[in-house]
C-alpha cells in the first residue's frame, strides 16, 4: 500500500461572501507547495490535488497549473489529479497540458478523471449538464487518441478533430495510468475501461472491502491483474487528549455541505462525527492512526490511500495554522513505514 498526501486547495469558508484578498491568496497557493515539498521529504509517495471551481473557499482552483508547480518543485513522487473533470474541459488543450506535466515530471503523472457532479462548475465553463455521462466518454476518447495516435482524428456527437498533431506526446509511453473517480455502478464499470478506481469518502470497511473486491475481480476478468484501487482517508494525527474536539467539527460541517446538495447522504448531527470516523475519518494518536491503516490494509489493501489533513475553515471553530499543517505532515513522516 502506497500512501499520498493532499495538498489541499480549501483555505477560505464555505459561502463566503468576499473574495480572499490577493495576498491570502498567494499565501495559500505558498502554503499548498510547502506542504507538498515537505510531504515528499518526509516520505510519502505521491501527492494528489483536486479540481474545484466557482468556489469561494477554494484558493487554487485551476489543477493542471498547480500539478505543473508540483512536477517542477518535487522530484520523485506520484503526481495524480484526483479528480480532473475533463467534461467541461476542451479535450485537446487539456491533453496538451496534462502531457506537459508529465514530461515535466519525467513520467509521474496519473490522470485521475471523473465526471463531475457539481452543476456549477458547468455553468462556469458554458458546458451543459444533461449528457455529461456521453459527453466524458467522448472527451476521454480524445485524450487517449491524441496522446497516443500520430495524427488524430474523431467524429462525435461533441466534438470533430481532423488532422490533430499533438506534439510532445506524453513522456510515459503509451499514456499516463488514468483512473476514473467514481461512486454510481455505471461510473464504477466505467472506471473498468481504464487502469483504476479512485473513491473518496469511501464507506465503512464492511461495506469498502468487498466493493474494492468485486472491482478486482471483474478487472482481472478483463486481464487487468495490476487494476489499482485507490481511497482518500482523511484526518489529523496528534497527541492531545482533545483533537476529537478541536479538529472534528470542520468533516461534521463539510459533511454537512455535501448533504445539503444531496451529494451525500443525510445525517443527524449528533451524530454525524461518530458516523464519518467510521467511514473515512481518523482523529487520534500514532497508534489510532497505526491501527486504523493497518486495518485498512488488511482488510481491503488498497493500492494506494492519500491521506487529506486540511478542509474549509468552520467559522468560530479552531483551524490549523500553516506551522500546525507542517508539523502534522511531520508528524505521519514518523509513522509511514509501520503502515505501508
Amino acid at each position: 500500500m502506497k500512501i499520498a498526501f493532499m495538498p489541499d486547495t480549501h483555505f477560505g469558508v464555505y459561502d463566503q461572501a468576499e473574495a480572499p484578498a490577493p495576498d491570502d491568496v498567494a499565501d495559500a497557493m505558498e502554503h499548498c507547495i510547502a506542504e507538498a515539498e515537505l510531504a515528499e521529504k518526509v516520505g510519502f509517495d505521491g501527492l494528489w490535488v483536486p479540481e474545484r471551481h466557482q468556489r469561494p473557499e477554494t484558493w487554487w482552483p485551476n489543477t493542471t497549473s498547480m500539478l505543473a508547480v508540483l512536477a517542477a518543485r518535487t522530484k520523485k513522487v506520484q503526481l495524480a489529479c484526483t479528480v480532473i473533470q475533463p467534461t467541461f474541459h476542451h479535450p485537446i488543450h487539456l491533453a496538451e497540458s496534462l502531457a506537459a506535466v508529465d514530461n515535466l515530471s519525467r513520467g509521474r503523472l496519473v490522470f485521475g478523471a471523473g465526471v463531475g457532479y457539481h452543476e456549477d462548475y458547468f455553468r462556469c465553463f458554458g458546458v451543459p449538464f444533461e449528457k455529461r455521462g456521453k459527453r466524458f466518454e467522448e472527451v476521454m476518447d480524445c485524450i487517449v487518441g491524441a496522446w497516443t495516435e500520430d495524427e488524430f482524428n474523431y467524429q462525435g456527437e461533441f466534438f470533430q478533430y481532423e488532422g490533430v498533431r499533438l506534439l510532445p506526446h506524453p513522456y510515459q509511453k503509451p499514456r499516463p495510468p488514468i483512473w476514473i473517480g467514481a461512486f454510481a455502478p455505471k461510473a464504477m464499470e466505467r472506471a473498468l475501461n481504464y487502469e483504476g478506481w479512485c473513491l473518496w469518502f469511501p464507506p465503512a470497511l464492511d461495506e469498502l472491502a468487498p466493493a474494492a473486491q468485486d472491482m478486482r475481480e471483474r478487472a482481472a476478468a478483463r486481464g487487468k491483474d495490476d487494476f489499482q484501487i485507490t481511497v482518500g482517508f482523511e484526518g489529523w494525527l496528534s497527541d492531545d487528549p482533545q483533537v476529537r474536539e478541536k479538529h472534528g467539527h470542520r468533516w461534521v460541517r463539510e459533511w454537512s455541505f455535501y448533504a445539503e446538495k444531496g451529494l451525500s447522504p443525510d445525517a443527524e448531527a449528533t451524530d454525524m462525527l461518530d458516523q464519518i470516523e467510521n467511514m473515512f475519518l481518523c482523529l487520534g494518536n500514532r497508534q489510532k492512526w497505526i491501527d486504523r491503516l493497518g486495518e485498512m490494509k488488511e482488510r481491503v489493501n488498497p493500492d494506494w490511500l492519500c491521506i487529506r489533513t486540511r478542509n474549509p475553515v468552520n467559522p468560530g471553530q479552531p483551524y490549523p495554522s500553516r506551522s500546525e499543517c507542517l508539523e502534522v505532515i511531520e508528524a505521519f513522516g514518523e509513522i509511514l513505514d509501520a503502515v505501508r
